[in-house]
């Protein structure tokens, strides 16, 4: 790891993995979905879409998986699986909201740039009782193009008026470093038991739970440190 301490003016949470364990929860929607064609879908499968909005998903799966439909049809049975299940109660991962509370406290605008659904991103937040900490939220739906494209991390930025290299991006899967790097942000990297396998190598940081991230003051300057 480069450095660990981080300077930082605003911090843009991903929320899949960072805010609350959710690959579970995702994995299990997506296999009930393709199983009602008969397709089975893996742990091992699901590595591959880690970090992706919804459409590029199903795009990622129909390279392998021989779909019935076109992929927009599969859409709207996985919104209905995932929206059940993120109506709660849910639980934030370990040291969410001491953190976030103290980035609050010290004044620190916060964003929420997620590749899920719009509905699902404030479905979460509203069952994780976090939505008053966020100012902006951005999710997979309302941009172009979906990480690893920096546009969704610059979108955030601008809505928090904050210059992207002032941000600081908390991620967990590569697709999402790799997002918020090409936006010119720093990257806190949270491993999780889904991405032990993959390299989070070109984040600034890497821990293994938001637990371990302190903010300091120092000279003015705030700075996340372990």
């Amino acid at each position: 790891m480069p450095t660990s301490a981080i300077e930082l003016r605003a911090v843009i949470f991903d929320m899949d993995g960072v805010l609350i364990d959710s690959e579970p929860l995702h994995f299990e929607a997506l296999r009930s979905v393709l199983a009602r064609e008969g397709h089975e879908w893996t742990w091992d499968d699901n590595e591959h879409i880690l970090g992706t909005t919804v459409l590029d998903t199903f795009r990622i799966i129909s390279q392998s998986v021989p779909l019935a439909e076109p992929i927009e049809g599969y859409i709207p049975a996985y919104d209905a699986e995932v929206l059940e299940i993120l109506s709660g109660p849910l639980t934030a991962a370990p040291g969410v909201s001491d953190l976030m509370a103290r980035l609050k406290e010290l004044g620190v605008p916060l964003a929420v740039a997620s590749s899920s659904l719009r509905s699902w991103v404030e479905a979460t937040i509203g069952s994780l009782k976090l939505m008053e900490y966020f100012d902006v939220i951005v999710a997979g739906d309302e941009i172009e193009n979906g990480k690893p494209a920096p546009d969704i991390y610059l979108r955030s930025a601008e809505l928090l008026k904050v210059s992207p290299t002032d941000c600081v991006a908390i991620e967990d899967a590569p697709k999402g470093i790799d997002s918020a790097k090409a936006a010119g942000m720093s990257v806190v990297a949270v491993r999780t038991p889904y991405t032990e396998n993959l390299s989070l190598d070109c984040a600034d940081l890497v821990v293994e739970s938001l637990a371990a991230l302190r903010v300091a003051q120092v000279d003015g300057r705030l700075l996340l440190t372990t």
